[in-house]
């Protein structure tokens, strides 16, 4: 495990042979601490980079306040997450909690950027280049936006679906809601230039074909009678279901609600295909949470949200973008 010191604060690199580590340390932290445990459940089916650090030696008893943060994939952008332990606090953060947190960006920033001197192509990623780190809870918008090399925000609210509830959701899709002559597949790679016509926010086409696997297409005759996708949602590399879309043509006849259920319901699939593959391990290291980030200020997908049943409006949260620290 490797230490980097950061002015009076220690970055404790995780390494690969820790990371079942990982679930034990933050499942009691859930549902907060889905921004780490939801790339760790990735990583397990798609093997890929993932740097952690941590603020204490994962090999020993965690203290009352710490944090992680993880680097994400290149194919993902480099998108990163960050957990501290405070976020499942029900009250204001403490200014030591603040500056705790900020000070453990600011060592997470820097060993992010060390990471990509050392493993990206020259010239590919500089200290002017921004990191998006996404997720962030709303206890510490203030501290992180007060730091010098944040340079753009944008709110979202997060939006679970608790495991007690994912079965019974899952279990209500229907065939017969489903356009005459349509069925059910997952994205094919023919279909990536389609969805990235559509997707509003912009993503690497590597990344889109990384998430095929994961992911629900319904397919109905077109216009001409060929079949076409009209609709689809992947499980994204943290774990949480997005991309949802519905083509116009297609839309207001329940398709978003249809595919919220069967993308679940193929979460609920891989569970117990890893836990007839790995007995006596985590079936799922979300432990069965799902969930969706909805832009703040966006009222037809809160509304939308707010009718599939089980589903519930949980906290604020924020995708920033850092430079790197002087």
């Amino acid at each position: 495990m490797r230490t980097t010191m950061t002015g009076t604060l220690s970055m404790f690199r995780v390494e690969e042979r820790d990371y079942p580590r990982l679930h034990g340390l933050l499942s009691p932290y859930l549902p907060q601490s889905l921004t780490i445990l939801g790339h760790h459940e990735q990583h397990i089916d798609q093997l890929s980079s993932m740097p952690i650090w941590a603020s204490f030696p994962i090999t020993q008893p965690p203290p009352a306040l710490f944090a992680l943060f993880v680097l994400g994939t290149q194919t993902a952008g480099y998108q990163s997450r960050l957990f501290c332990s405070a976020e499942t606090f029900p009250d204001q953060p403490t200014p030591e909690q603040e500056a705790f947190v900020a000070s453990f960006m600011e060592a997470s920033l820097r060993a992010a950027f060390e990471e990509f001197a050392e493993t990206c192509p020259v010239g590919a990623i500089g200290k002017e280049s921004g990191l998006l780190v996404g997720s962030i809870h709303e206890k510490w918008h203030s501290c992180l936006r007060a730091l010098p090399y944040a340079v753009k925000h944008s709110p979202c609210r997060k939006v679970l679906l608790p495991p007690s509830a994912a079965r019974a959701f899952a279990e209500g899709a229907r065939d017969d809601h489903l356009p005459p002559g349509a069925r059910v597949t997952r994205l094919e790679k023919g279909d990536v230039a389609m969805i990235l016509q559509y997707n509003k926010i912009s993503r690497p086409t590597g990344y889109v074909e990384s998430r095929l696997e994961q992911s629900v297409c319904i397919r109905a005759p077109g216009p001409d009678g060929e079949e076409v996708p009209v609709a689809w949602i992947i499980v994204h590399a943290d774990s949480s279901l997005g991309g949802l879309h519905v083509i116009e043509a297609f839309q207001r006849r329940g398709l978003g609600s249809e595919l919220m259920r069967r993308i679940v319901a193929l979460r609920l699939a891989r569970e117990e295909e890893r836990a007839a593959r790995t007995p006596g391990g985590p079936k799922d290291m979300t432990d069965g949470w799902n969930m969706v980030d909805v832009v703040e200020g966006n009222e037809e997908g809160t509304r939308f949200y707010g009718r599939l049943e089980g589903w519930e409006l949980a906290w604020l949260t924020s995708w920033m973008t850092f430079t790197a620290p002087p």
